[in-house]
């Protein structure tokens, strides 16, 4: 109730245009704040499940460099709430990364939160991208380490996923076993994977939290249960 009286009220100070974006803003920072007693919570929450919790590990965002949402190219890169353990029998780590978002300057910039999963896979694949399609997709397949958009002629899967890699016949062999799973599951629109040195990674914008982790460490666990054998090779 408080929330909708704060809203009517920045619409009739800052006019609709104004009111909305100061909204907004409200909204966003109280989703990506967090108390005391949840960042408790959280950390009960893994040591319940038998799993280890460190607060920071400086550097821990470096293997991760060149695939969303990390930066091309990184040293010493900090993620925080770093978790790691064992998820249906496989070995997997969360955490967040944070960066600056813009402002005239560090001391109005608000820090811009991503909540990163990987799970680790049999073997090292070459790096390989699934998600939906953006604007700019061909321009990052370039940046990819010289990779390319695939395209697999399967139209329910090319109108809503793409394919970006940097080795085709390894993305054919590897999508080709997604082409029916992933369209038809919805939690794949909301998931982007990321097939990464010997992970499998997937993100989303916005702190961590309990009741996201066991939802986004199935989803990954699914993808790899529907990956045979034969889908596996050494980079």
């Amino acid at each position: 109730m408080l929330e909708v009286l704060l809203v009517i009220g920045f619409f009739v100070l800052f006019g609709s245009i104004g009111g909305f974006v100061i909204w907004s803003f409200v909204h966003v920072r109280k989703r990506d704040g967090r108390s005391d007693q949840q960042q408790a919570e959280l950390v009960q929450f893994v040591e319940e499940r038998g799993w280890s919790y460190t607060p920071s590990m400086p550097g821990g965002g470096d293997r991760y460099c060149g695939s969303a949402p990390f930066p091309d190219k990184g040293v010493n890169i900090d993620v925080s709430d770093y978790i790691t353990g064992e998820f249906r029998g496989r070995t997997f780590c969360c955490f967040e990364y944070r960066t600056r978002g813009a402002g005239t300057d560090t001391g109005d910039r608000q820090w811009r939160f991503h909540t990163v999963f990987a799970l680790t896979t049999p073997t090292p694949v070459p790096r390989t991208s699934i998600r939906r399609p953006q604007a700019l997709d061909r321009l990052d397949a370039r940046m990819f380490g010289g990779g390319h958009v695939v395209e697999l002629g399967i139209p329910a899967f090319d109108e809503e996923f793409r394919v970006i890699t940097d080795d085709e016949p390894f993305a054919r062999t590897l999508a080709g076993h997604l082409a029916q799973f992933l369209p038809s599951d919805p939690r794949a629109k909301n998931a982007p994977l990321q097939f990464h040195g010997s992970e499998l990674t997937t993100w989303y914008k916005g702190r961590l939290r309990p009741d996201q982790i066991d939802p986004q460490l199935t989803f990954l666990c699914d993808v790899v249960d529907r990956l045979p054998e034969q889908a596996w090779r050494p980079a």
